[in-house]
């Protein structure tokens, strides 16, 4: 019987024969675990390139945020955190998406594979940071998703900005996708606690009264968020 994970498997594997110059033979026999290994193996040089993002955007954020507190005392910047997709997650989303295992149509499909997270205080911070980005020679802003004025169902707000930033080698410049992930200390909570506890129901459905319950705590962290800035907004005048 032929089931969707048949036909991702095959999709992925037909793939694999031109992109890692493996034979149709080979691949047939080739687990998900073994296509894994393959694709930490052949495509390393491929994931170079995300890391060398990371590597700007980090620098570029650190020295503005040095900036900022040399200039006024005081930086909308809390923290920040960064991460290359891994090869696995990368892999169930090339199935999940349907897109042909190659390089080019990864890249061209798939902008999360470099992410920062870049954590503020306060909401007007996030747009701050967002006008910021937007006004860089280099940085192009590509797309922007605004889940804090339209939440998810599931309470999750955050500003994710789908960007490209330059990285400039020794013979060439390259502009690599990255998303860029702007929310406030209360949002970053919310995010990390629901993570935690959906874990334990990755193969299953959050049960109905915990859903609602985290959707209640995320509008009260936001109305949280909201007296803070009104707060600071005040003594600020």
């Amino acid at each position: 019987m032929l089931t969707t994970e048949n036909m991702a498997a095959d999709h992925i594997t037909t793939d694999l024969t031109a992109e890692l110059g493996i034979t149709a033979e080979i691949t047939k026999e080739k687990s998900k675990s073994e296509i894994f290994e393959l694709l930490q193996k052949n495509w390393g040089g491929y994931f170079r390139q995300y890391q060398m993002a990371l590597n700007e955007l980090t620098s570029d954020f650190q020295i503005i945020d040095l900036d900022w507190k040399s200039r006024y005392g005081y930086s909308p910047i809390e923290h920040m955190k960064s991460r290359i997709k891994n090869p696995l997650s990368l892999l169930k989303k090339i199935e999940k998406k349907n897109i042909p295992f190659n390089q080019k149509a990864v890249q061209e499909q798939i902008f999360d594979i470099a992410g920062m997270r870049i954590v503020t205080t306060f909401i007007d911070d996030v747009y701050m940071m967002k006008e910021h980005i937007e006004k860089r020679e280099d940085i192009r802003v590509m797309r922007v998703k605004d889940f804090i004025q339209n939440p998810k169902p599931s309470g999750y707000k955050s500003l994710h900005l789908v960007v490209q930033t330059k990285v400039i080698l020794a013979d060439e410049i390259l502009w690599v996708p990255a998303e860029i992930q702007l929310r406030t200390s209360s949002m970053d909570f919310w995010a990390a606690t629901e993570h935690k506890l959906n874990y334990k129901y990755e193969d299953g459905e959050v049960p109905a009264d915990a859903k609602q319950q985290l959707v209640d705590l995320a509008a009260s962290a936001f109305q949280m968020d909201k007296q803070m800035s009104l707060l600071r907004n005040q003594l600020l005048k």
